[in-house]
């Protein structure tokens, strides 16, 4: 199959065969995604091919493609005299992540001041509630209750292009804060600044809600920034096989 009766000429790939090769792509992407960040691939860690292909029962073209979208993710990077490695978290890289990430959760509370429902409301005061419960031994509850309650605020904006553009931002900043996560000092004044916030977008008042918005990327970045320099300060992981 894939050759001519004449000769050897390789015949093209059929749509099918392009969609499942994108779908097996997706799916390689998306575990090693996840087991960056749960933390069981650490920054450094070398991604081989072959043991990769061995775990998830796969070719090599999945996994290189793989490779290119989290390459272009930001959760590997490669070195052509090395290969693919778990990326480390750069300081710069977290401030351009935070300051994009600020301007497009400013304009999701603006609209969401406009198209917020009831429901959505009160599921805001039940995330941020929650979030006040800090837990020492499982500081990434706090991480994912964070973007849960960003999300219903993306949502409630009804705008499907900033959804969809928030979306990759929030597995980066997933990533991230799977590496430098919440500490407990900083939990109170994230849920006053929370409650600002989902009072805004109550009242109605988007220009409110984009300005507390503002303020609380403000002084989130700079928390987040102070733990990035603390975290590059401890010695660096060396690199080792992949723990897939």
């Amino acid at each position: 199959m894939g050759k001519t009766k004449e000769g050897n000429q390789a015949m093209p790939k059929t749509s099918v065969e392009k969609s499942v090769q994108e779908s097996a792509a997706e799916a390689v992407a998306q575990r090693i995604r996840e087991n960056i960040i749960s933390g069981q691939l650490k920054p450094g860690n070398k991604l081989r091919e072959a043991e990769i292909c061995k775990w998830l029962q796969v070719s090599r073209t999945p996994v290189r493609e793989a490779f290119r979208v989290l390459q272009s993710e930001g959760f590997v990077t490669h070195n052509p005299n090395y290969g693919v490695v778990v990326a480390s978290l750069g300081v710069d890289d977290v401030v351009h992540l935070y300051k994009i990430r600020g301007v497009l959760e400013q304009i999701s509370a603006y609209d969401a001041a406009v198209h917020i429902t009831k429901e959505q409301i009160a599921e805001l005061k039940k995330i941020n509630e929650d979030l006040k419960i800090f837990d020492e031994t499982d500081p990434q509850k706090s991480s994912d209750l964070d973007l849960r309650f960003h999300s219903v605020i993306a949502q409630a904006s009804r705008n499907n292009i900033l959804i969809e553009c928030l979306s990759g931002i929030y597995r980066k900043t997933a990533m991230v804060l799977r590496l430098s996560p919440f500490q407990k000092a900083r939990i109170t004044q994230t849920c006053k600044e929370h409650t600002d916030i989902i009072s805004a977008i109550e009242s109605g008042d988007s220009e409110l809600a984009k300005k507390y918005m503002e303020i609380h990327f403000y002084k989130s970045t700079d928390s987040l920034v102070k733990k990035a320099i603390a975290y590059n300060q401890i010695p660096q992981l060396s690199c080792g096989s992949a723990k897939v």
